[in-house]
């Protein structure tokens, strides 16, 4: 038996040995969201893996490492999954020093921390809901 590495791209993070993790909840009141806004969230580490789950309308968003800034894959309660992409339904801002990110949500989140778009489409921020998050590190 061999191991097939024919037409693979194969892309690993390196890691410094130190298991980051950090998680969380934001209860959103009745306040309007409009869909440029973001809401921050400071997990103290750039995080490799985030998890943004809207329990009250069991809508999922994860961002992963090597996604560009505003992307996300979305899961929503029927199941169905979807990949949000820079310039469409917008995702996830990630802090990392010297990267401008401000052309997305208007300011740059800093490392340790990152950003959750709110579009209608993606459904991860919307006024009256409860959200967790998780990020890993």
């Amino acid at each position: 038996m061999a191991i097939n590495v024919a037409g693979q791209t194969l892309a690993q993070g390196t890691s410094d040995g130190v298991v980051k993790y950090a998680s969380g909840s934001v209860t959103f009141d009745a306040t309007a969201i409009v869909a440029a806004d973001y809401t921050q969230i400071t997990c103290g580490f750039v995080p490799r893996l985030v998890i943004w789950d809207n329990v009250t309308d069991r809508i999922m968003n994860v961002w992963y490492d090597g996604m560009a800034n505003d992307s996300s894959l979305n899961t929503v309660a029927a199941g169905t999954r979807t990949l949000s992409i820079t310039g469409s339904n917008k995702g996830f801002v990630i802090g990392k020093s010297g990267v401008d990110a401000s052309s997305f949500s208007g300011t740059n989140p800093g490392p340790g921390q990152f950003q959750v778009s709110q579009n209608a489409t993606l459904g991860a921020i919307l006024a009256s809901k409860v959200c967790r998050w998780q990020a890993f590190g």
